[in-house]
């Protein structure tokens, strides 16, 4: 049950704004650890949401989301989406599952959500099992053999597609773009968590005897990769790859729109440590893939230093056609 002062304060913010705790303490005339008290209640329901972190955390009034009718989608298909969709507002707001799929149905006017759903579902499925290796990834092989005239690694896999027609990101897609430009570390370990089982079993499939982590492009606060390695915690030989900086600028791989400029940048940028040559079976993960020219350029490095060695890559999100720009992270 709402109290006087809830409803007072809810009305507040709804009439002012986003207020910082301090501001509805003044305008109400009562005590900071009383309006802290409110808005933990108030949060509980949704009827407010936090933005920002300390010492700047302001609430804002949140506006009830009137989504479609969901009785006419089958069961299956709500448990699909719930599994398996996550959109990123505007606003920054994560909506996961069903809630997120009728937030952007109806922000993009669709009208049929029956067949809508039921589309998603599909167009997901097929584009996960076309490609589907049985080690829970997608053998996306292909793409470099359609991409490049040579290519180096022997085997290219990713945890899911980083976008689908029509729809747009995928939940991996969405974590990943959280994890890396939003320098979100909760999305980098639902990654860790997501991909660790399929990682593993690649590994013993392959018999791999090194891993390697594709460098940063540029430098950032949380390096996603970084963060994904501690997580993931894995049991093997760490090959180091150096990334070097011309004249001490950095230029990232998603910023550059034309392939022979990516493998320009990889050549040049990139370079293993010469200790590679002890083994035979090496992965290399990597967060996204858009060219792929990262990841067949490390191959290529690592296989001059030890030319029986076979280099796997493992990407956790990856773009669907044979080359494509994501340059969004």
């Amino acid at each position: 049950m709402k109290t006087e002062t809830e409803s007072q304060l809810l009305d507040i913010i709804y009439k002012t704004g986003p207020l910082r705790p301090v501001d509805i303490a003044k305008s109400l005339d009562i005590s900071l650890q009383m309006v802290h008290r409110h808005l933990k209640k108030l949060l509980q329901q949704n009827k407010i949401k936090r933005l920002g972190s300390p010492p700047k955390v302001y609430y804002q009034y949140l506006k009830p989301i009137v989504l479609p009718d969901t009785t006419k989608l089958e069961p299956k298909v709500i448990t699909y989406i719930e599994e398996n969709y996550l959109i990123l507002t505007p606003s920054g707001e994560r909506l996961f599952g069903i809630k997120g799929f009728l937030w952007w149905s109806k922000k993009t006017n669709q009208l049929n959500l029956g067949k809508l759903a039921l589309e998603y579902m599909n167009a997901h499925q097929h584009f996960q099992n076309e490609y589907n290796n049985k080690l829970g990834s997608i053998d996306a092989t292909f793409k470099i053999h359609n991409t490049f005239k040579k290519s180096y690694l022997n085997k290219l896999f990713y945890y899911e597609f980083y976008s689908l027609p029509k729809f747009g990101k995928t939940k991996s897609g969405q974590l990943v773009y959280l994890g890396k430009s939003g320098q979100n570390i909760s999305a980098i370990k639902q990654l860790v968590e997501k991909s660790k089982d399929t990682i593993n079993k690649t590994i013993k499939h392959y018999r791999i005897d090194a891993v390697a982590f594709a460098p940063h492009s540029i430098p950032r606060k949380i390096q996603f990769l970084d963060v994904f390695k501690k997580k993931l915690g894995l049991n093997l030989p760490l090959l180091l790859l150096d990334k070097i900086f011309v004249e001490d600028f950095p230029v990232s791989q998603k910023s550059l729109s034309k392939l022979n400029d990516r493998i320009e940048n990889a050549e040049s940028t990139i370079f293993p440590n010469r200790k590679t040559s002890s083994f035979n079976n090496i992965l290399v993960i990597d967060d996204a893939v858009g060219s792929g020219a990262t990841l067949n350029i490390i191959a290529k490095k690592l296989k001059l230093l030890n030319p029986k060695a076979k280099v796997y890559g493992f990407a956790l999100t990856g773009s669907l056609k044979g080359f494509e720009v994501i340059n969004e992270i």
